[in-house]
C-alpha cells in the first residue's frame, strides 16, 4: 500500500519539532500526516482513527514515551502499529528501555530525511 494513503501520527510538544518532522515525512511520500502534543491525545486520537505509523518523543509530560508505548502495547486494538522513538537525549539507556518497550525504531535527533527514511524502512509493517 502506498504512504500516500496512509496516515501517521506524530507526538511531540514542541511545534518545530513536528513541523520538521512533518515536512520530512512529506518528501519521503507521507502525506496524511496529523500531530498532537502529549501522549495522553495521542491515545485518544489512535482510538478514534486508522494510524500506520506513530513518531513519538520519548521526554514528555504528563505521560512519557515509555508510559505510552507500555498503554499502546498492551491495547489489543493498537498493539500493532509501529512506533518510531524520536529522541535529542544519546544516553543509551534511553534506546534499551525504548526497545524493551516496544519501539520498532528509534532516531537520535537531529537527522536527514535520508536518515528518516531508512529508519522508516526497516520497521516490519503491519498493514
Amino acid at each position: 500500500m502506498s504512504k500516500s494513503v496512509l496516515s501517521v501520527l506524530i507526538i511531540d510538544p514542541h511545534d518545530v519539532i513536528t513541523k520538521a518532522m512533518s515536512s520530512m515525512l512529506a518528501e519521503i511520500g507521507w502525506t496524511k500526516i496529523e500531530t498532537v502534543s502529549h501522549a495522553v491525545d495521542a491515545l485518544e486520537q489512535l482510538r478514534k482513527n486508522a494510524y500506520a505509523l506513530v513518531l513519538t518523543d520519548w521526554v514528555m509530560e504528563p505521560m512519557d514515551g515509555q508510559e505510552f508505548l507500555r498503554l499502546l502495547r498492551a491495547d489489543i486494538s493498537l498493539a500493532s502499529i509501529p512506533v518510531m522513538i524520536v529522541t535529542a537525549d544519546p544516553n543509551p539507556a534511553q534506546f534499551i528501555a525504548a526497545k524493551q518497550a516496544g519501539a520498532d525504531a528509534y532516531a537520535l535527533a537531529p537527522f536527514t530525511t535520508e536518515i528518516l527514511a531508512s529508519k522508516l524502512d526497516l520497521i516490519r509493517w503491519a498493514a
